[in-house]
């Protein structure tokens, strides 16, 4: 099931899947907070196995601290989550969403519809990642 949770309901997940190398690394993103932010769990048994979120600014919407749990990848579940996202974005009038994807992840965002946009490039310390981007009609 795939329900609205508060920011600080994402960290665990975020901090297990996105920062295990860098445990000392900040799990709480800039924006986490803010009113136009909203964030998507997928649960399992009453258990947050996976997060997204979502920062809307104007008609643009930025997706930030995508993970699902280890033990549940392969299973739809990010998929799911950004479906989830689309839909309440549309419905909000949203005409792009973009994010900066680790380079390991670009397949899995290109089978949804997402597209590379501009040079790869560096966020230290986590690594490569590329702008990519949709756009809504």
């Amino acid at each position: 099931m795939i329900k609205l949770i508060l920011a600080e309901h994402t960290y665990p997940v975020r901090r297990a899947v996105l920062r295990k190398e860098f445990p000392d690394e900040p799990h709480q993103f800039n924006g986490d907070l803010d009113p136009h932010t909203f964030h998507l769990g997928y649960l399992e048994k009453n258990e947050i196995k996976g997060v997204v979120s979502i920062m809307k600014n104007g008609s643009v919407a930025q997706l930030r601290g995508m993970a699902v749990s280890e033990d549940c990848q392969g299973k739809g579940i990010g998929k799911m989550l950004i479906e989830k996202a689309e839909e309440i974005l549309q419905k909000d009038k949203i005409s792009k969403i973009w994010m900066n994807a680790r380079e390991k992840v670009v397949p899995f965002y290109e089978k949804c519809g997402y597209k590379i946009e501009g040079e790869i490039f560096i966020i230290k310390p986590i690594g490569f990642h590329y702008l990519m981007a949709k756009y809504f009609d």
